[in-house]
């Protein structure tokens, strides 16, 4: 693996080719046996898609995000013996980077609470109301992305699978050990707390 990750995207690009289905199964055998072919392909395929990931959980820490994508395919490949197919290898790679960033966040929680993580895109939140007051410009916007900065990690970690990986709850619930229903339940709060920081009614 290479040493130093070079970064080709920041966020919101498009996404990178995903392993085929029916290649997955040889280029798990060959990444548990340490294939170079296969771990160049692993980080290759998916290494800015889990940067993109984790930079948003970081604060845009980019040395952070860039130690935690290190961490992260090191922990991938360490684990591969126990891969077994029953989730697809971005989803297995976006667990493992989660439970880094909380690592990371435990290791720095007497330094600071939570560093400041700015920004979802104005239509990723999925409430119109609250969508509506991402997209404004200037004062309101900065107060949206100040609000969003001061939820608990894993509304952060939710919010963002949900609506910026546009990933179903059945996927996130794999990536956040939670069952499916815990997944819907703490989108609902997480929801309802950024509401509540920046002052929108509930809809319905």
């Amino acid at each position: 693996m290479a040493q130093t990750y070079k970064i080709r995207a920041v966020y919101n690009t498009p996404m990178a080719d995903s392993i085929s289905k029916t290649n997955e199964a040889q280029f798990i055998k060959d990444l548990r046996r340490r294939d170079p072919g296969a771990v160049a392909q692993l980080y290759n395929t998916y290494a800015d898609r889990i940067y993109s990931l984790v930079f948003h959980q970081v604060g845009r820490n980019h040395e952070v995000a860039q130690d935690i994508v290190q961490e992260t395919f090191v922990a991938a490949l360490k684990s591969a013996t126990k891969f077994r197919n029953q989730s697809k290898v971005y989803t297995w790679l976006c667990s493992i980077a989660n439970n880094k960033v909380s690592d990371f966040y435990r290791r720095q929680k007497r330094q600071a609470k939570y560093q400041t993580m700015e920004a979802l895109e104005a239509d990723q939140i999925g409430d119109e109301t609250l969508a509506a007051d991402f997209a404004e410009t200037g004062e309101r916007q900065a107060d949206a992305r100040q609000a969003l900065s001061s939820l608990p990690l894993h509304y952060r970690q939710v919010l963002i699978l949900k609506y910026v990986e546009e990933m179903p709850v059945l996927q996130i619930s794999k990536i956040m050990g939670r069952s499916p229903k815990s997944i819907e339940g703490l989108l609902t709060r997480a929801r309802k707390e950024l509401r509540a920081k920046l002052a929108i009614p509930s809809e319905g």
